[in-house]
């Protein structure tokens, strides 16, 4: 499958996220370079505590509870990969106090 963008704006698409849910920017960034190294279609599949779900994406949601949380903050039916749902679901978590699911 291709992959749903460059990784080259994935920066940008994180910076623009954090900015607009009045989180710093350059840490929005740097958790995202710990995370997937900012790869869109990262996958860790040797992370087995729910088997068959592994951290995905750009802040490495895992998949058995990312349809809720995208739905939850608008993104409803968005791909785990899209790079755009998971820095914008995150940082609205991370607005809402959920920054300590991301242990970087």
């Amino acid at each position: 499958t291709a992959p749903e963008q460059a990784t080259g704006n994935v920066e940008q698409i994180v910076r623009q996220a954090a900015s607009k849910y009045g989180i710093d920017p350059n840490y929005a960034v740097q958790i995202a370079m710990c995370e997937s190294t900012m790869n869109p279609n990262a996958v860790n599949y040797n992370y087995a505590e729910i088997p068959g779900h592994h951290p995905s994406g750009v802040y490495q949601h895992l998949s058995n509870y990312w349809p809720a949380r995208a739905a939850k903050y608008g993104y409803a039916g968005a791909s785990v990969f899209n790079a755009e749902a998971n820095a914008n679901v995150t940082m609205a978590m991370w607005r809402d106090g959920q920054k300590g699911l991301w242990e970087c």
